[in-house]
C-alpha cells in the first residue's frame, strides 16, 4: 500500500478564517465570504510583517534617536562643563606657580645661610621692595629709617660766610684763599649739618691747592667728628670724605685710587641706605662712573644693575613703608612658624611676610601688575575657540548669572575671584537646538523613508502580483482565444473530411468558416508575437508616405467578414482629401482592426460601430465609435498598460488579451501620433487616433 501524506493544519487558524466568513458572509455569497476571509487573512499577515520588520523599528529607531538627542545635549553641556573646570585649574595652577615659586626660593636661601634680599628681583618679577625687620619690627637692611629726617639746606644757603665763600669758587678764586673762606665761614657757623659740610668743601680746597697733607687732616677731622652726619644735601660725610680721598689718590695713583673707589663702592652696596635720602646711591653712581675706565667692564654693569635696582627698592621703601606699618599694626606677636610664609593685601603692594632667626622679611610685590597680570592670564586661558571665557572679578563685583566654575584668589587676593563662563550662552543655546533640531530632522528623515520604503515596496510587490495575475490571465485567455478558432476550424475540417456536409452550400459554408476563424488565429498570434517583440524592443515599422484612406479601407474590408462582425452595422465615414501619411501600412491595419474587434467585442449586435477619417490641423484623425458598455474613469488611465482588463465584471464575461490596446499605444507613438479616449459608461467609447501629416514627419522607425 503506497505511503499516504497528510497535510497538517492549524486548528485555530482554521477557526480564524470560519469566523472571518461567517462575518463577510452578510450580503455575500459563501465562496465570495471565503475569498474575502482569505485575503483579509494575507493582509492581516503583510501588516503584522510590516508592523514588525517596519513599524517596530521605526519605532525603536525613533525612541533611541530622541534619547541619544537628549544623551548628546548633555554630552555637549558636560563638555563644556569640563573645559571651564580645565580652564579655572590651569588659571589657577599658573596663576600660583609664581607665589609658590616665590616662596621656595624664598626659603630655599634661608636654609642656605644666604640673604633673600641679595638680588630680591630674581625671586619675583614683580617684587618692589625687600626689607629684613629685627623683633621689634624696626627695618634693618637693605635700608634703615633715620631717627632725625634730613632737612632741607637752608642754614646752609642763607649763611654769609658760605656764600662768600661759594661765590669766590665760582669765580676761580686761588684754591688756598677760597679754603680759608671756607674755614672761616665753617668756624662762625652754629649748625653742625652745615659746619660739616664746610670743613669738607675746605679741605677739598686745599687738595685743588696741592696742600694735601692739610687736606687729609682736614677730612680726618671731619670723618672724626661728623663721619656719620648727613650733609644738608642727605650725603653722610664719611662717604663724600672717602669718594673725594680716591678720586684725588686716583689722580696721583690710579692703582690705588681705583681700588679705593672699588671699596667704596662695595662697602656701600653692603651697607644699609637710609630711607628718604639719596646719597649712597649717588656716591656709588659717582664712584662706579669715575672706576669704569680702571676696571672689568663685565663687573661694572653688573654693579650698575645693582645700584640701579636698589635704588628704586629705595624708592619704593620710602613709599611703602607706611603701609607696611598698617600691616604690621597689631601683629607684633603674628604667628608665622618657620618655614612658613603670610601673605597680607596692602593698598599698592602684596606682601609676604616670614619669620627666620628671630628676624622678619618682608617682601613687597607690586599689587596692581599682579592684578593685571591675573587678568591677563584669566583671558588667554582660554582660546577664542573656546566655548567658554575666564574673567576676573574685583572685591564687590556682581557675580554673573551663567557661572560655570568659580576660583577665589585667597590668600593673595582678598576678594578677588576667578571665574568661567560661557563664551556666548545665546549660541551655546542656539547651537543646542539647531544639534537638536537636525537630528530630529534626521531621526524623522529616517523614518518617513522606511515608511515611503515600506510603501514603495509594498506598491511594486502589489504591482508585481497584479502584473503576475494579469500574466497568467492573459495566459488563460490567450490558451481560450486559441482553442475557440482551433475548435472551430478542427469541427468545420472533420464536416468536410467526413462528408457531413452534404450539399455545395454547406461545403462553401464550412470552408469560409475555416478561412475565418484561420484569419483570427492569425490576427491572434500576430498580436501576440508583435507585443513579444515589442517587449523585447526588437521592434521596428517602416513608414512610408502613402494614402492613409485606403489603409484603412484594407483593414476594414479584411475584418468585415469576421465573426467579431458578424450581422454587425458598420459605418464608415472618411473625408476626401486627406493629407499624406507617412505610415506602416500593416500597423495601422492592425490598430483598426483592434479598435474595432473591441468595439465589436464590448457592445451589443444590434449597435452599430462607426469608423471615422477626417483631417484635424496638419494631420489627420482616425476615431472608432461604438455604443458598448463603456469603461469606468479609474479605468481609462490602465486600459492602454500591457495585461490590463477592467474589473467589472461585464468586461470579465468577455473574451480578450489585454494586449491589443497595449499595442495600438505602442504603433500610434512610434508614428508620432496621439491616443485619446472618451468614454462614458452604459453608453459607449471613442477611441481617436492623431496622426501627424508628411510635412511633420520623415523618419522611419
Amino acid at each position: 500500500m503506497p505511503p499516504m501524506s497528510v497535510k497538517q493544519t492549524d486548528p485555530s487558524q482554521s477557526q480564524f478564517i470560519h469566523f472571518l466568513r461567517w462575518i463577510m458572509e452578510f450580503r455575500r455569497t459563501p465562496v465570495k465570504a471565503m475569498e474575502n476571509a482569505l485575503r483579509f487573512r494575507r493582509l492581516l499577515r503583510f501588516i503584522s510583517m510590516g508592523s514588525f520588520m517596519i513599524l517596530l523599528p521605526s519605532v525603536l529607531l525613533a525612541y533611541f534617536g530622541i534619547s541619544s538627542i537628549h544623551g548628546e545635549e548633555l554630552a555637549m553641556v558636560e563638555d563644556v562643563q569640563i573645559q571651564a573646570e580645565g580652564a579655572s585649574s590651569a588659571f589657577i595652577e599658573r596663576y600660583e606657580r609664581s607665589f609658590t615659586s616665590f616662596e621656595t626660593r624664598v626659603l630655599n636661601r634661608l636654609e642656605a645661610g644666604h640673604s633673600p634680599l641679595e638680588r630680591p628681583t630674581e625671586l619675583h618679577p614683580h617684587m618692589l621692595v625687600a626689607l629684613k625687620l629685627s623683633s621689634d619690627l624696626t627695618v634693618k637692611n637693605p635700608f634703615y629709617r633715620p631717627s632725625v629726617p634730613g632737612v632741607e639746606p637752608i642754614n646752609y644757603l642763607f649763611d654769609a660766610d658760605a656764600q662768600r665763600a661759594n661765590a669766590a669758587e665760582r669765580r676761580g678764586e686761588d684754591a688756598g684763599v677760597v679754603a680759608r673762606l671756607y674755614g672761616r665761614a665753617a668756624r662762625a657757623s652754629s649748625d653742625s649739618k652745615t659746619r660739616a659740610r664746610l670743613l669738607f668743601d675746605r679741605a677739598r680746597m686745599l687738595t685743588k691747592a696741592r696742600r694735601y697733607a692739610e687736606a687729609a687732616d682736614q677730612l680726618k677731622e671731619v670723618n672724626k667728628k661728623y663721619g656719620q652726619m648727613r650733609d644738608p644735601w642727605g650725603f653722610r660725610m664719611i662717604d663724600l670724605t672717602r669718594l673725594h680721598e680716591a678720586e684725588s689718590m686716583l689722580e696721583r695713583d690710579r692703582l690705588k685710587g681705583a681700588e679705593s673707589l672699588r671699596r667704596l663702592v662695595v662697602d656701600l652696596m653692603a651697607s644699609s641706605w637710609a630711607v628718604g635720602e639719596g646719597g649712597e646711591a649717588a656716591v656709588a653712581r659717582r664712584a662706579l662712573s669715575r672706576l669704569e675706565p680702571f676696571t672689568d667692564a663685565e663687573w661694572v654693569a653688573g654693579t650698575r644693575e645693582r645700584i640701579d635696582a636698589q635704588t628704586r627698592m629705595l624708592y619704593w621703601a620710602q613709599e611703602l613703608l607706611p603701609e607696611l606699618d598698617k600691616v604690621l599694626m597689631g601683629r607684633r606677636n603674628m604667628i608665622v612658624g618657620r618655614g612658613e610664609v603670610r601673605w597680607i593685601e596692602g593698598e599698592r603692594g602684596l606682601w609676604a611676610l616670614t619669620w627666620w632667626d628671630d628676624e622678619l622679611y618682608a617682601f613687597a610685590l607690586d599689587r596692581s601688575a599682579i592684578i593685571a597680570n591675573a587678568r591677563k592670564l584669566a583671558i588667554d586661558g582660554t582660546p577664542s575657540s573656546s566655548p567658554v571665557k575666564s574673567q576676573l572679578l574685583e572685591p564687590g563685583t556682581d557675580s554673573p548669572d551663567e557661572v560655570l566654575s568659580r576660583r577665589s584668589l585667597v590668600p593673595w587676593l582678598i576678594g578677588w575671584q576667578m571665574v568661567v563662563l560661557p563664551r556666548d550662552a545665546v549660541a551655546l543655546a542656539e547651537d543646542l537646538r539647531q544639534r537638536r533640531s537636525r537630528r530630529i530632522a534626521i531621526i524623522v528623515l529616517a523614518v518617513v523613508m522606511m515608511g515611503v520604503g515600506a510603501m514603495v515596496t509594498a506598491r511594486m510587490v502589489r504591482n508585481e502580483l497584479g502584473n503576475a495575475r494579469m500574466k497568467a490571465d492573459f495566459a488563460a485567455n490567450v490558451s481560450h482565444e486559441l482553442r475557440s478558432p482551433i475548435t472551430q476550424i478542427r469541427l468545420k475540417a472533420e464536416s468536410l473530411m467526413l462528408g457531413l456536409s452534404e450539399t455545395e452550400d454547406e461545403r462553401q459554408h464550412d470552408y469560409r468558416a475555416i478561412v475565418r476563424e484561420s484569419e483570427r488565429l492569425s490576427r491572434l498570434v500576430d498580436n501576440v508575437l508583435d507585443f513579444s517583440a515589442i517587449e523585447r524592443g526588437a521592434k521596428t515599422y517602416q513608414l512610408n508616405p502613402g494614402d492613409f484612406t485606403d489603409t484603412v479601407h484594407a483593414a476594414i474590408e479584411s475584418i468585415e467578414s469576421s465573426f467579431e462582425l458578424k450581422d454587425r452595422e458598420l459605418i464608415l465615414d472618411i473625408d476626401s482629401f486627406l493629407p499624406l501619411i507617412a505610415h506602416d501600412m500593416d500597423a495601422i491595419a492592425q490598430c483598426v482592426i483592434n479598435l474595432v474587434s473591441n468595439a465589436a467585442k464590448y457592445s451589443d449586435a444590434d449597435r452599430p460601430i462607426r469608423v471615422t477619417l477626417e483631417r484635424l490641423g496638419d494631420g489627420v484623425q482616425l476615431c472608432v465609435i461604438d455604443q458598448g458598455i463603456g469603461i469606468p474613469s479609474a479605468d481609462l488611465r490602465q486600459i492602454f498598460e500591457p495585461f490590463f482588463r477592467g474589473g467589472d465584471a461585464a468586461v470579465r464575461r468577455r473574451k480578450g488579451t489585454g494586449i491589443g490596446l497595449a499595442i495600438t499605444f505602442y504603433i500610434v507613438q512610434a508614428h508620432m501620433g496621439t491616443v485619446d479616449v472618451v468614454s462614458t459608461p452604459g453608453k459607449g467609447s471613442t477611441f481617436s487616433l492623431w496622426f501627424p501629416g508628411l510635412a511633420d514627419n520623415h523618419r522611419d522607425q
